[in-house]
């Protein structure tokens, strides 16, 4: 049960934030907007306030706000509910304003995912404030005790690359399995420089099989005294990092894909989305606005992918009208590619479903 509040708190949150952006920059746009739905397909419940109705659709794998004179209405029923039967001025359709103006509105989505994060990640690094890589404890027979080592050291820099967070010293130590390094430290306030040797450890990925080698000192964080209290303003900027660092991560991910360095199979779908929420749930609230905030980075890079029915598919009709000179693609061809492109997304729903099973039977 706590799985299920929690996806459905998840992705509540998650679609109204993305759909708000599209809304409201629509409405100050000057554009009519005539449903605002939270999940997909048929409309379970709906209230009409104005010119808008706002609904619950029976799919809760997504959102929509239906923009008068989008262009591919047909295409998009099944997806939107139906037609909403509203009469629309030509000056208040989608495709009467600029090309700007209309690319701000499919890109605010997006934008208001990311921003999002960014406010999750920078809130919750005022709260908690910056770890610092302050040694707790030093295992014994670690390259950490034969290099040194003591509790209460404060790692200054490795090599030539200094260390002002904890999550920046480990990321360091572990994508340099048995490699030789120059450790600077502070110990009852001076420095001291060491040389250690990073262990190389093997694991094998449960879930995907594959085999992880990764480095090791045999340190521990101390959690207690390495925490410093951060401002306002760094702590947003804290908050840019982790949502620009996530970005990157992602797309490295989507590359391996494309190029088969990374399985299909570690697509996860809304089962394992519903098993995260609730163990993030279950582990408090800091864990759990954390990762909201992943989900809303991972949300925002997948809309941007230039798949038609997608806010990237979108943006790149866009794009092609800007290349021919203001002259968009015919009704018929945006109809046709979203058409497509719904197939695509559902085929794709359908593979991740699967591999959710799969994992979970262990197969």
């Amino acid at each position: 049960m706590t799985a299920v509040l929690s996806f459905i708190v998840v992705l509540g949150v998650l679609i109204v934030v993305h759909e708000l952006g599209h809304f409201v920059t629509a409405k100050l746009a000057g554009i009519a907007v005539p449903r605002f739905s939270v999940g997909l397909g048929p409309k379970i419940w709906g209230v009409k306030v104005g010119e808008t109705e706002y609904a619950i659709s029976a799919l809760p794998l997504g959102g929509y706000v239906k923009l008068a004179g989008m262009g591919e209405e047909e295409a998009l029923e099944a997806v939107e509910g139906g037609p909403a039967d509203v009469e629309v001025p030509p000056e208040h359709r989608f495709d009467s304003k600029s090309l700007g103006t209309r690319a701000v509105v499919i890109s605010a989505g997006v934008v208001m995912n990311f921003l999002f994060a960014i406010v999750a990640f920078a809130g919750l690094s005022f709260w908690r404030g910056e770890l610092i890589p302050l040694i707790g404890e030093v295992q014994e027979d670690s390259p950490a005790a034969e290099a040194g080592l003591r509790a209460g050291d404060l790692i200054l820099a490795v090599g030539d690359q200094e260390m002002e967070r904890w999550v920046e010293f480990r990321a360091y130590v572990q994508a340099r399995p048995g490699e030789e390094v120059d450790l600077l430290i502070e110990r009852e306030g001076a420095a001291l420089e060491l040389h250690a040797q990073i262990a190389r450890k093997i694991q094998v990925d449960s879930a995907s099989g594959d085999t992880i080698v990764y480095g090791l000192l045999g340190i521990v964080q101390d959690t207690l005294h390495g925490r410093v209290a951060l401002s306002a303003p760094a702590a947003f900027w804290r908050g840019i990092q982790e949502a620009s660092t996530l970005t990157v991560l992602i797309l490295d991910f989507l590359g391996d894909l494309v190029t088969g360095r990374a399985s299909a199979r570690e697509l996860g779908g809304p089962i394992l989305i519903g098993q995260i929420s609730g163990q993030a749930a279950r582990a408090g609230l800091a864990t759990f606005i954390n990762f909201m905030a992943v989900l809303s980075v991972h949300l925002a890079v997948l809309n941007l992918l230039p798949i038609p029915i997608l806010d990237g598919g979108h943006l790149l009709f866009l794009a092609i009208e800007g290349v021919r000179g203001g002259r968009a693609l015919s009704l018929r061809a945006r109809a046709r590619l979203s058409q497509f492109g719904f197939i695509f997304i559902l085929a794709l729903m359908v593979w991740v479903i699967a591999s959710d099973v799969l994992r979970i039977t262990g197969h």
